[in-house]
C-alpha cells in the first residue's frame, strides 16, 4: 500500500501524536510505501503543509491518509486536500476534537473512514458526542519496540489524570520488567489491572502510593507475579503486533471505501 503519515508538529496536545508517527512510520516502511507530511505551527506553515499534500494526492496520490493529532483549521486544510478522493483514517491521541470547536470538528471528521483509538475509553469519549458514527472503529493500543530491562526489583509510579495519554510509559515500564503502581483513572483499567499486572491507587492518594511500594517491598512473590503477568500484557504492545492490526485496518478501510459502504463495529 501507498501511505501517507500526517501529523501536527508542535510542543503543545500532540506530543503523544507526535511521538506515536515517529516510531510508526519506520515499521510501517518495511512492507509499504510510506510518506510523511508534518504540519508546523502557525498559518503559514498549515497552508504550505497543505499545498504540499494536494500536490502529493494530484501527482501520485497514496492509497490512505493517516491523520494524527491534527484540529481546527489545519485539519480542515488536510481533509481540503485529500479532495475526497483519498480515504481518511485518523489516530486518537487526546480530547482535542472534543474541546471548543467540536460541532466544527464533528462536521470536519464525518469524513474520516476509520478511527483508531489506543483505548475503548477514549473512542467512548467521541462517540457520545457524535463523532465517528460512520466510520469503521478500531481499538488499537500504541506500539512499540522493546526496551533495555529494569533491575527485578524496580517499581515505576504513574501519576495519570487521563490514561490514554500514558499508555506508551505504562507499556514502556511493562516491557522493561518493572511493576507499574498507577493511580486510578478513566480507561486505566484497559492496561493495568490492579492486582493482576500492576497496583492501582486513587489520584492524589500520596499515602496509597507509599504503601503499595511498601506491599511491594514486603512481598516479592506479589511483585514477581505482577512483573510476570506484566510482560504478557506487553506482548499485545508490540509494535509487530500493531502494524499488522493496523494495517488490516488499512484494508478493511481500503476495500469498504470500494464499495461504497463502511462497517461501524469496534474491533
Amino acid at each position: 500500500m501507498k501511505l501517507c503519515l500526517i501529523y501536527r508538529q508542535d510542543a503543545t496536545a500532540t506530543d503523544a501524536a507526535s511521538s506515536y508517527v515517529t516510531r510508526l512510520v519506520p515499521a510501517l516502511a518495511e512492507d509499504h510505501r510510506t510518506a510523511v507530511v508534518a504540519i508546523g505551527p502557525g498559518l503559514t506553515e498549515i497552508a504550505r503543509a497543505a499545498l504540499a499534500l494536494r500536490k502529493r494526492v494530484e501527482r501520485e496520490p497514496p492509497d490512505i491518509l493517516h491523520v494524527n493529532g491534527v484540529s481546527g483549521i489545519a485539519l480542515a486544510a488536510v481533509l481540503w486536500a485529500a479532495d475526497q478522493r483519498i480515504p481518511v483514517a485518523m489516530s486518537l491521541h487526546n480530547q482535542a476534537l472534543l474541546g471548543r470547536f467540536a460541532s466544527v470538528h464533528r462536521r470536519l471528521t464525518s469524513s474520516v473512514g476509520l478511527v483508531i483509538s489506543p483505548s475503548h475509553y477514549l473512542l467512548d469519549q467521541h462517540l457520545q458526542r457524535g463523532f465517528f458514527r460512520d466510520a469503521i472503529q478500531q481499538i488499537l493500543p500504541y506500539g512499540i519496540e522493546p526496551v533495555a530491562r529494569l533491575r527485578s526489583t524496580d517499581h515505576v509510579v504513574i501519576r495519570s489524570a487521563a490514561a490514554e495519554s500514558d499508555f506508551l510509559a505504562i507499556v514502556e515500564a511493562f516491557q522493561s520488567g518493572a511493576v507499574v503502581i498507577l493511580t486510578r483513572s478513566a480507561g486505566a483499567s484497559e492496561v493495568v489491572r490492579d492486582g493482576v499486572n500492576g497496583l492501582l491507587v486513587e489520584p492524589g492518594d500520596e499515602a496509597g502510593i507509599a504503601a503499595a511500594v511498601e506491599r511491594l517491598r514486603q512481598s516479592p512473590e506479589l511483585a514477581a507475579r505482577l512483573r510476570a503477568a506484566a510482560l504478557e500484557t506487553a506482548r499485545f504492545y508490540d509494535m509487530r503486533f500493531h502494524t499488522t492490526h493496523l494495517t488490516a485496518a488499512y484494508r478493511q478501510l481500503l476495500n469498504a471505501s470500494r464499495a461504497g459502504g463502511l462497517d461501524r463495529r469496534a474491533a
